[in-house]
């Protein structure tokens, strides 16, 4: 937790539904000294009066509008509907208020560069909100990676997923449904950040399968960079049984964890054993046999899922606060946002369900 003597970020919150009401709001009652939030806007009345009851002293609006004329609001909290997002980030950027935005923070790429460019002109003041970064899992495939007890990894497995029959305005594309959006910014954003290098290869699969609406609720991607490394990653709604989130396989181990999990499994080969060189053969094996018999001595051991800090994905608001009170670099630079967005665009158009 950061210890500070500055003042809390005065913060205004737009749209009161799963994110800002349900997410944003607890998450940012546990960090009173870091964050106040005096404003609140939604043109539903019942939500409004919701956040009241919550957050007695709070202000509230209807209009988008007379939240960013509010002059005590430093930093509007974007979280309304998908395809509000890039017109709401604009007006707030005109203001020069800093802006912090729910995922997908846009719809699509020319709109990305659109907001990149007003972004430059307010002084750099948007932060998109990939808080996935900070997942605990995540963090913890990232360490035993680190840890090389894997040897090079050749090939990540990523699969988010259960089975729902959506019916909500995300599962609509004119009001920026679909998984590609909903939820496909925040995973892409992890594939990309293990791919470590950009992509050279990319194919791409959507379907819809449970969802009623006219949205994609499944979206499968396969991303390859010069190195050889692949990364696959899979989100459904249509996900009947139970797989592992993250499978990481390298030439000397493999890690896999399950979503939820509290601990993962890595099984590699005993780096004591010391192996043989072998050379291929074009002589003809034994029957029965894949060449030279031999004996390999695996370790299996358990990994508990723990971050480094215990705020696991909250951790984005005190990067949030850093950059804003402290004039900190922002640790995930907009451009890598933005490269995000150039990719799921891509593989959308390509994609025969589009």
């Amino acid at each position: 937790m950061i210890r500070t003597t500055r003042p809390p970020i005065r913060i205004g919150i737009a749209g009161l539904g799963r994110a800002g009401l349900e997410m944003h709001c607890p998450e940012l009652a546990q960090i009173p000294e870091l964050f106040k939030i005096i404003a609140v806007c939604d043109p539903v009345k019942e939500r409004r009066d919701l956040a009241l009851e919550r957050l007695p002293d709070v202000r509230t609006y209807r209009r988008y509008e007379d939240l960013l004329a509010d002059p005590d609001v430093e930093l509007v909290d974007i979280a309304t509907r998908s395809d509000e997002h890039a017109a709401h980030a604009l007006q707030a950027l005109k203001t020069r208020k800093w802006v912090h935005i729910e995922q997908p923070f846009c719809c699509d790429y020319d709109q990305a560069m659109i907001l990149r460019a007003a972004a430059i002109k307010a002084g750099n003041r948007l932060l998109v909100r990939h808080n996935y970064r900070y997942e605990p899992a995540f963090v913890q495939v990232k360490e035993v990676i680190r840890s090389g007890v894997l040897g090079p990894i050749y090939d990540i497995k990523i699969r988010r997923g259960t089975y729902e029959r959506r019916d909500d305005w995300q599962t609509v594309k004119r009001c920026g449904g679909g998984t590609a959006l909903t939820w496909g910014p925040q995973f892409l954003d992890q594939a990309l950040d293990l791919l470590n290098a950009p992509p050279i290869k990319v194919w791409s699969d959507f379907k819809r399968v449970a969802a009623v609406g006219d949205a994609e609720d499944f979206m499968r991607v396969i991303l390859r960079n010069m190195a050889g490394l692949t990364v696959d990653l899979e989100i459904s709604g249509g996900r009947i049984n139970e797989i592992p989130q993250f499978i990481v396989t390298g030439t000397k181990g493999e890690f896999t964890l399950y979503q939820g999990a509290a601990e993962g499994t890595i099984r590699h080969l005993d780096r004591k054993q010391k192996l043989p060189r072998r050379r291929s053969s074009v002589r003809t094996p034994p029957l029965g046999s894949f060449g030279t018999p031999e004996t390999l001595n695996w370790i299996e051991t358990k990994v508990p899922v723990a971050p480094k800090d215990d705020n696991g994905m909250a951790l984005i608001w005190e990067y949030v606060f850093n950059t804003i009170r402290e004039n900190k670099t922002f640790p995930i630079p907009l451009d890598h946002t933005i490269e995000t967005m150039r990719i799921l665009t891509l593989i959308k158009k390509e994609s025969a369900f589009a």
